[in-house]
């Protein structure tokens, strides 16, 4: 008898240690999940701008959810996601490189490709991104998918008028929200080439200018509330947003300082 309850109780003891070892296991696993979708950069309500290179060759997939549209612009040469999105004057929000890429593929087959390789690609994406851009491809026509060739000699004005009808971002086009652009630096350009990426995106830039007195800090200022136009611009550009009491010219006033001069992604 006494044989028969000390096995019975070295059972329940192991039922209970293999019990707690699951729900353990179980909660580390749910915590893992938790904490790679919460590192994930896709959206599917937000316009999404992703630079795939197979190191041969570099194009720009621009991807809306709401509207249900691609826009694939092929460069044709190798060169870095930052300075693609420099060329065009988008804000690239996400990357895929790997040699194993075939760019020739439709969108859908490369999403596939990239998952199934995943352990090959340099990336700042998730597994979660790469299947949530798989199904998104695989749910819009044809038709919908817009490809665009970027010849080397395209100058900035015939390029704007390609890029900014395909990626502009139906979210800030809604907020209908007026900008200023201020540098404040010493390097000529810089408000214009902001202003371009503004405009392409969907923003309506009503004013450019250079101040005579150098700004150390780059900042956003607003007006109100801080819109999705804001906390965009402030994810892209990296400048913290301040809330603006006096009144201003518009709605949105950025101001580039020496601090991002290296850095900005215009």
């Amino acid at each position: 008898m006494k044989k028969k309850e000390s096995r019975l109780r070295n059972t329940k003891i192991a039922i209970i240690f293999f019990v707690l070892l699951a729900f353990f296991v179980g909660l580390s696993l749910i915590f893992k999940i938790v904490l790679v979708v919460r590192a994930g950069q896709f959206d599917e309500s937000r316009r999404f701008n992703l630079a795939v290179s197979n190191n041969k060759s570099t194009e720009i997939m621009s991807l809306s959810g709401s509207s249900k549209a691609i826009a694939v612009f092929k460069l044709n040469r190798n060169i870095g996601s930052r300075e693609a999105g420099r060329l065009l004057e988008i804000p690239i929000d996400g990357f895929i490189e790997s040699s194993s890429l075939d760019l020739s593929q439709k969108p859908d087959s490369l999403f596939l490709a990239s998952i199934l390789n995943a352990g090959t690609l340099q990336t700042n994406l998730t597994i979660i991104d790469l299947l949530k851009f798989l199904l998104l491809s695989k749910s819009i026509p044809g038709s919908a998918i817009t490809t665009k060739d970027i010849a080397p000699d395209l100058n900035p004005l015939e390029s704007d008028k390609i890029v900014g009808q395909l990626v502009s971002d139906e979210l800030i086009e809604k907020d209908n929200q007026t900008i200023q652009v201020i540098n404040g630096t010493q390097v000529g350009g810089l408000g214009n080439r902001l202003a371009r990426l503004l405009t392409n995106i969907g923003g309506d830039v009503i004013i450019v200018a250079t101040e005579n007195n150098q700004r150390k800090q780059s900042i956003i200022l607003y007006i109100d509330k801080k819109t999705y136009t804001v906390e965009r611009l402030q994810k892209i550009l990296g400048y913290p947003a301040v809330k603006e009491e006096k009144n201003a010219i518009s709605d949105i006033t950025i101001i580039i300082g020496e601090d991002k001069v290296s850095s900005g992604p215009f």
